[in-house]
């Protein structure tokens, strides 16, 4: 007994496209689910979850803060970091845009139709032929990925007329066909027909790599804001010890005036040093309120920055150099090449070329198809059998039939047919894809040679990033010894005032100069302890030197939307 391929076939195609269900899922629900918008699961917006992280920091109205506090509150809550980790994925929805032309196609079609037309020949059987037609079609196709279309159609007509002549009436008429097309040359093979998917899947890792390029620069511009904030808080510091002992001077002096030993004009030069050294204090508050602000803004999903009702409180002071801060330029310049993310950019970008390249060479070719067609035919019905031409024919036999037995010749295999063939088209002018070819060529060549600036541009950054840690580390040192010496100066001066071999107006003028010094010196150390942060950032490490996962970051805590 020959087994009905047909109804293998389709069995095969639907228990292949559809995936195992879990025990106890209902197969219908399944079914129909993949008609349905999919369930897609997003990262909570930062601004959407509930605000307590903050708070939960925040001890007697002050939020104490390292620079690691700084960089987990930011990821977890800024804005940027909440939108930019949208984009990879997006991209990766679009992957599965490109399958639409691989996917089975089931195609279900049924109709009926009544035609009455006069008659214009005795032969058609009746003087008003009436036709009732039933189509029924039931077909499968799918392209595949190696440039093969396949294909099974089953088609079931019934149809029955008033005409005299019509041996089986109704009629029951079956077909089946199975085809199958292959392209040989152009578009032949996976490499070609999957170009959109691969480059996809590309992009998808390029957007991966632009939102590790906007966190590395968030995650830099963090810890120099912090480093920033440490600077003002300690430089109010500086300017509130230097307006005490401006004040403490006016005091002593005061009582000097008092008993005789000092001029009155004295005191007026202390006071002015008082009221010059308040205003330098007072602009510094503010400007540690500006910078908190920055600061609020990196680490709160909030409209207001301002709202977070908190005094950022720095409890990391900028460090002294360190033998290992300062790499050899040439190891470093190899690091960075490694692990800038801009070098592996620019690869994938290279690879999409490439994919191109291929793809469009393929495309000079000639199309040139190879074809197959096998068809199976059944035919049933009431069979009137007459013994001569013509309606007033006397009847010999009338046999009832029916569907089954147009079914039992498709599936007989009695009436059948085939077609083998192949198709060529040959371009005459091939101009348009070879300009095709020449732009991806061109494209791939400007890809490599921006590969080549980028490198260069990177050893630069490097070079740069090491002769400005070179240059704070020196100033470090410089700093200290001129603090060191405006102390000095000061002590003296003051033991010259004390014995009465000096006026105010040098000992103030060394007080500003050992607050100014001071304040030199804690630049000098803030601005070294940013450019190890731009060295971290020149050789592509900070994320390793803040232990950060990309993987992790892209995926916080979801939601189902």
């Amino acid at each position: 007994m020959r087994v009905p391929v047909t109804l293998v076939t389709l069995v095969l195609v639907i228990t292949l496209s559809t995936p195992v269900q879990a025990a106890g899922q209902n197969f219908v629900e399944q079914f129909l689910s993949r008609y349905r918008p999919g369930s897609v699961t997003m990262p909570i917006f930062p601004a959407e979850r509930p605000q307590q992280t903050l708070g939960d920091l925040i001890r007697s109205g002050a939020l104490p803060l390292t620079v690691g506090d700084v960089i987990n509150l930011m990821i977890q809550n800024n804005l940027d970091i909440g939108v930019n980790r949208l984009s990879p994925l997006s991209t990766s929805f679009l992957i599965e845009t490109f399958y639409r032309p691989f996917e089975p196609m089931l195609r279900l079609q049924a109709s009926v139709s009544r035609d009455t037309t006069p008659s214009t020949s005795q032969l058609t059987g009746a003087p008003s032929l009436s036709v009732l037609t039933q189509g029924y079609t039931v077909g499968f196709g799918q392209t595949l990925p190696t440039g093969t279309d396949v294909g099974v159609d089953f088609t079931m007509n019934r149809s029955s007329s008033n005409s005299a002549f019509n041996t089986f009436n109704p009629a029951w008429r079956g077909n089946i066909r199975y085809s199958f097309n292959q392209h040989l040359l152009r578009d032949r093979g996976r490499i070609n027909n999957t170009r959109q998917i691969r480059v996809a899947q590309n992009n998808k890792s390029i957007s991966e790599v632009q939102f590790e390029r906007q966190l590395i620069d968030l995650v830099a511009q963090a810890q120099r804001l912090y480093w920033d904030l440490v600077f003002t808080a300690e430089d109010i510091k500086v300017k509130q010890r230097s307006m005490d002992l401006a004040q403490k001077t006016l005091s002593d002096n005061q009582i000097q005036v008092q008993i005789g030993t000092l001029a009155p004009i004295d005191v007026v030069q202390a006071e002015s040093e008082v009221a010059t050294r308040r205003e330098q204090l007072i602009v510094s508050t503010f400007t540690q309120s500006q910078m908190e602000d920055q600061v609020k803004k990196l680490i709160s999903p909030q409209g207001d920055p301002g709202m977070v009702l908190a005094r950022l409180s720095p409890t990391q002071s900028a460090r002294l150099p360190g033998p290992a801060d300062l790499p050899g330029v040439e190891q470093a310049i190899r690091v960075a090449l490694e692990n800038r993310p801009e070098m592996r950019q620019l690869d994938f970008d290279a690879e999409n070329r490439e994919i191109d390249l291929q793809y469009l060479k393929n495309q000079l070719l000639p199309t040139v198809d190879v074809f197959a067609n096998y068809a199976q035919t059944g035919v049933g019905g009431r069979e009137t059998l007459r013994a001569g031409f013509g309606g007033t024919a006397p009847i010999i036999s009338v046999q009832e039939g029916g569907l089954g037995d147009a079914f039992g010749q498709l599936f007989g295999y009695n009436f059948t047919g085939y077609a083998i063939g192949f198709s060529v088209q040959i371009p005459l002018r091939n101009r348009a894809a070879q300009g095709e070819h020449a732009r991806a060529t061109t494209e791939k060549r400007i890809v490599e040679n921006r590969k080549s600036a980028q490198a260069q541009q990177i050893a630069l950054e490097v070079r740069n990033a090491v002769t400005i840690l070179e240059m704070n580390r020196a100033r470090i040192e410089a700093a200290q010894k001129a603090r060191e010496l405006a102390e000095r100066r000061l002590d003296a001066e003051q033991k010259k005032f004390d014995l009465g071999a000096s006026t105010i107006r040098f000992v103030l003028e060394e007080q500003r100069n050992v607050t100014q010094s001071q304040t030199n010196e804690i630049a000098a150390l803030v601005n070294y302890t940013k450019a190890t942060v731009d060295l971290d950032r020149a050789m592509g490490m900070i994320l390793r030197n803040n232990n950060i996962e990309i993987d992790k970051t892209l995926a916080p805590p979801a939601a189902a939307r």
